[in-house]
């Protein structure tokens, strides 16, 4: 399925990207389950407070193009989520930007086209003390 595919390669991209993990308090040297604890595929991210700073990721129901049936675009969610640092979750926002707005990620085992911004806006927590920003990209891939 090309949607989990999607998710992996983004997941990979990210965890590869060292201004990212700097930002949410990780080196290039740590492990995967740092990094998963950190960099979450799902709409709800596990133990918030405990893994604060952190991004949380999901897609939302896509659609395939309508001037070519053979592309499929999936719009992501990110959720930046810091203890009310703001100037943080942007610089993370604006990483993501830099890696996917009008690029063509490398992404491995799949055909894809040009990513590109969608949206970005402050998002309600039900956390105290905790600031979450989102953005949205969309991503077109062959299917």
């Amino acid at each position: 399925m090309q949607v989990v595919n999607l998710y992996n390669n983004i997941y990979t991209l990210i965890v590869r990207n060292n201004n990212i993990l700097y930002y949410l308090g990780m080196g290039s040297d740590s492990n995967n389950l740092e990094k998963a604890k950190k960099i979450q595929k799902r709409a709800k991210p596990q133990n918030l407070v405990d893994n604060v700073p952190l991004i949380a990721f999901y897609a939302p129901p896509g659609s395939l193009d309508r001037n070519n049936d053979t592309v499929y675009v999936a719009p992501f969610v990110f959720n930046i989520f810091t203890f009310d640092d703001v100037d943080c979750a942007h610089r993370i926002a604006e990483e993501l930007a830099s890696m996917f707005d009008k690029k063509l990620p490398p992404f491995c085992g799949m055909e894809n086209l040009e990513s590109r911004f969608i949206t970005a806006h402050e998002s309600s927590v039900d956390e105290e003390n905790i600031y979450c920003f989102t953005v949205v990209f969309e991503f077109s891939i062959l299917i």
